[in-house]
């Protein structure tokens, strides 16, 4: 089974939320913040790692409040700054029971968009 999600986000509507510290906690982990605040263009990252999250969720089929919190879904990154993600344990046995193995993300900007897809198998 593949499963495929895509979700895009302008970035002037994230701009509202980055300074409001209960947004940042309930919709993204420590590392995410962290690893935010050190890029050069913060609103623009959160957007993406957002993003992320959303297309994730689109591809389980369950979208946003379906059953696993965006602050269960982290958007981690490789030695050479390719995302992935890693799930809590509770978010990995939704995953599984739903009956997929595998997932990928890919993240791209504009100056304006933020758009991330990924695929399950």
């Amino acid at each position: 089974m593949l499963s495929v999600g895509v979700d895009s986000l302008d970035i002037v509507r994230m701009q509202k939320f980055v300074e409001n510290e209960r947004f940042l906690n309930k919709f993204f982990t420590e590392y995410e913040v962290r690893y935010c605040n050190l890029t050069v263009n913060r609103t623009m990252r959160l957007a993406g790692l957002y993003c992320a999250k959303e297309a994730f969720l689109k591809a389980l089929g369950i979208g946003i409040g379906g059953g696993i919190p965006l602050c269960e879904i982290e958007v981690n990154h490789n030695k050479s700054g390719k995302p992935y993600l890693k799930l809590s344990d509770a978010a990995k046995k939704v995953v599984n029971i739903m009956g997929f193995k595998e997932w990928d993300i890919n993240i791209t900007h504009t100056h304006t968009t933020s758009t991330a897809v990924c695929v399950l198998s």
